[in-house]
């Protein structure tokens, strides 16, 4: 049964209603549940779920609605639960040793030396908060999403004017001057500096650069809507010029799908004015235009990481196909794996889920060209369009944070509990020879991702045994030794189950494709 709490004019950030949502469904005889705030966007999930009628319906966008599927007398359960989370939401600043203030002008007012905002409110005011900030001589930061083009057009205009960076809308991830932002993990001070409009790809990078023995001087994320026609770059070009000027950057990193072209042409006339050299990662973008700007042009994540490693240390570079040595690499380790997999040849399918929006990019990327039957749910390069995105199909790769699955629910980033059912389903499926996923750590994550599924996958190995099966599982961990999560025992965690850990996405999505091709030259 369907039951619904609604509590008029309680508005709620999207971190508690996470919380709510995962703390609620943790109640006994709860099957489901699903905590919104009333918006338009959110009663399509509301819909899905079975919760939509008369009242919810009614809902405002400042209520907030609780929908579970359970048993009626577990309502009132539901309903302690939930006023104990706002009892702790508005306990006094004084106990949780924090300042709290009601608006930004008071918290100017209070400390005059704050100069960066960071915005997470719902879309259609977020730019008011945003544009206050702005007026008041701070850079912004905006985690929120659905924000109205204009409205991000107004604030970039207003950026530009005073000389201040609007990080987003949808800025995912952050480091100034050395301080982690958004979801990101924390990395060592050094002199490469890198503008992306990409949050797992920008992360990426700088997590490799760290793990290689180098650092970031400011790492500034862009929001994916920055290189449209309609943006024109705004804050990509303020970011380049930003680094030109920074005496402690000596390399920059541009990590974006590929701009519109107008925008592209005007970030190609930024680079050849830079004077530091450049490397850029456009994902499917062409190798030659990149080049023809003095920019070095990087096929990967893990490549753009490794050369802007080698140009800050002053070392020789030698550009050739970096996908094919690193297939080279990778070799030996898939032809042992595909020989574990069942002779049958039943197994001969791969399938990938990821929290990292870029990471699933990168994979199609790497995988297109390499394996037939590739279906996913992203509307980018060669794959096919899944016609139910719960349901894979051969060969498939799957964004488990794309909108589609977070509308009114958390982020795989901040909760991967929420991966385990698809998990279970892909790592038990008869005709499943990989199952490949990506882990991210840092600030604002889950405090213990693997811990979340490790039950998860000990269930597919027990599963696939007892059926006489082995299925490899294959995951790269974007983290550092620096984070809160302790890279190494989640790593460790990981190889205990036998899961195949490589260094990069990329690395991790390539190992995945040569097993499955491996175990289709077994037959």
């Amino acid at each position: 049964m369907i039951q619904t709490l609604i509590k008029q004019n309680n508005y709620m950030d999207s971190i508690f209603l996470m919380r709510a949502g995962k703390e609620i469904g943790q109640l006994a005889g709860i099957k489901k549940a699903v905590v919104v705030m009333g918006t338009e966007l959110n009663k399509t999930v509301l819909a899905e779920f079975g919760a939509l009628d008369d009242r919810t319906k009614r809902a405002g966008t400042n209520d907030l609605i609780v929908a579970v599927d359970a048993d009626e007398e577990v309502l009132d359960a539901v309903e302690v639960c939930l006023e104990e989370l706002l009892a702790a939401k508005v306990k006094p600043a004084e106990e949780d040793k924090a300042e709290a203030y009601v608006s930004v002008q008071d918290a100017a007012e209070a400390d005059p030396d704050l100069n960066l905002a960071v915005i997470s409110l719902p879309g259609e005011f977020a730019a008011y908060e945003g544009i206050k900030a702005l007026k008041l001589g701070m850079h912004v930061f905006m985690f929120s999403d659905n924000v109205p083009l204009e409205d991000e057009l107004e604030m970039k205009r207003i950026g530009r004017e005073k000389g201040l960076l609007v990080m987003g809308p949808g800025a995912g991830t952050a480091v100034i001057d050395n301080i982690s932002i958004g979801l990101m993990s924390k990395v060592r001070r050094g002199r490469i500096g890198i503008v992306a409009a990409s949050g797992s790809g920008l992360q990426e990078v700088a997590m490799l650069v760290h793990n290689w023995g180098e650092g970031i001087s400011q790492a500034i994320g862009t929001g994916g809507r920055d290189l449209s026609k309609e943006v024109g770059g705004s804050t990509m070009l303020m970011g380049m010029d930003f680094l030109k000027k920074d005496p402690d950057t000596d390399v920059i990193v541009l990590i974006s799908k590929p701009p519109h072209p107008d925008t592209m042409a005007k970030m190609f006339e930024a680079v050849k004015v830079l004077g530091k050299p450049c490397v850029i990662f456009f994902l499917g973008g062409a190798p030659e235009q990149i080049r023809e700007s003095g920019a070095w042009y990087a096929s990967t994540l893990e490549e753009a990481a490794k050369l802007a490693v080698a140009l800050v240390r002053g070392e020789a570079v030698e550009q050739g196909d970096f996908t094919a040595t690193l297939c080279r690499e990778l070799e030996p380790v898939a032809k042992r794996e595909a020989a574990l997999l069942n002779k049958s040849g039943e197994q001969k399918y791969l399938r990938g889920l990821f929290c990292g929006g870029t990471h699933s990019e990168e994979a199609v990327l790497l995988l297109q060209d390499f394996l037939p039957d590739l279906y996913s749910n992203l509307r980018f390069g060669k794959v096919r369009m899944l016609e139910n995105r719960h349901i894979s199909v051969k060969n498939c790769l799957v964004d488990m944070g794309d909108e589609e699955f977070t509308v009114g629910r958390p982020h795989p980033v901040m909760d991967p509990s929420i991966l385990k059912e698809r998990l279970l389903q892909e790592g038990t499926d008869p005709e499943t020879a990989v199952l490949l996923f990506d882990v991210l750590l840092g600030y604002g994550v889950h405090e213990d991702p693997v811990g979340t599924f490790v039950d998860t996958l000990q269930e597919i190995r027990n599963k696939n045994t007892e059926a006489g099966r082995y299925v490899s599982m294959v995951a790269s961990v974007c983290g550092t030794d620096l984070d809160p999560q302790n890279y190494a025992q989640q790593k460790k965690r990981l190889e205990d189950l036998g899961v195949l850990v490589l260094e990069s996405n990329g690395r991790a999505a390539l190992l995945a494709g040569l097993i499955v091709k491996e175990a289709a030259g077994n037959e």
